[in-house]
């Protein structure tokens, strides 16, 4: 989120000088701008990707409980309170491995429309980044919202916008949040049999893996496969070495870039342990990780 954001505030700055160079009348440019500039980072505030970090929230009112702060619409106090009560649990799964309670802002998302403005994709039932959970009313679990809630938790764990790739990134949101819906491993052996299994899942890193990956979901419609597969590949890091090997391994993030951190974690490359992994489910016949 924040790499998205700070691109596109570059953009703004390169566009607005573009303009300026071009424009005869600069002067007149300039007032216009320092009119039209200001009122856009006021909108993006008050209604739009920045919301979380307004002191105004029009139209929304607050709930709190301990590191929890919910944002919600002013008359749906209900549906917040039930809200309240996944976000605690969800909290608990998160706690569970993070061993910590970082703050989370979690704003509850009124329609698609809303989830758009707020920074996320409309179609989802909920998101998170280092800057808040946006969650749409009535469409979550509490193990979903302890999945996005892995997403803020491990960036401010790490101190990193993006400290891991999709695969460890979605797969541990996934495994704290018990996601288990998706694939079992005998159902993981089929796809791998019949070529559904995502055989490039490690390529999928940073921004353009992000783009890969929704282009997986939304376009492939291979989200079942995905998020199975990722699920499954980070249980078996955590059936193999245990959680508190997990947690070191996720806690050393903070100074070590991923790969450099995973070699010297579990002693092999993610490729290797790719490899291991596919062997692991070609012959999987339901016996436990060695």
């Amino acid at each position: 989120m924040i790499y998205l954001f700070s691109a596109l505030g570059l953009f703004v700055i390169l566009d607005s000088l573009w303009g300026y160079f071009r424009t005869k009348n600069k002067k007149r440019y300039l007032i216009r701008l320092s009119i039209g500039l200001p009122l856009v980072i006021v909108l993006l505030f008050l209604f739009g990707p920045f919301f979380v970090l307004s002191p105004i929230k029009i139209g929304y009112s607050t709930l709190k409980d301990n590191n929890i702060t919910l944002y919600y619409s002013g008359n749906s106090i209900d549906m917040a309170k039930d809200t309240m009560d996944q976000l605690k649990q969800a909290n608990d799964m998160n706690r569970q491995f993070y061993k910590t309670a970082y703050s989370m802002p979690v704003v509850l998302a009124k329609s698609g429309f809303d989830m758009l403005r707020f920074g996320s994709y409309p179609y989802s039932g909920g998101t998170g980044n280092e800057l808040t959970i946006n969650i749409r009313a009535g469409r979550m679990t509490a193990g979903k919202i302890a999945h996005e809630m892995s997403h803020r938790n491990l960036a401010m764990l790490t101190d990193k916008s993006i400290p891991a790739p999709n695969w460890f990134n979605e797969g541990l949101a996934s495994y704290i949040g018990k996601m288990d819906e998706y694939r079992k491993p005998n159902e993981l052996q089929v796809d791998l049999r019949e070529g559904r299994y995502v055989k490039d899942i490690l390529d999928m890193r940073g921004v353009l893996g992000a783009a890969k990956w929704i282009k997986k979901i939304n376009v492939d419609k291979a989200g079942g496969v995905l998020y199975g597969q990722t699920y499954l590949m980070v249980k078996y890091l955590f059936d193999k070495y245990g959680q508190d090997k997990m947690y070191d391994f996720v806690a050393s993030l903070k100074s070590n870039d991923f790969e450099k951190a995973f070699f010297q974690s579990f002693g092999l490359t993610e490729e290797q342990f790719h490899e291991e992994f596919m062997n692991y489910i070609q012959n999987y016949k339901g016996e436990t990780v060695p």
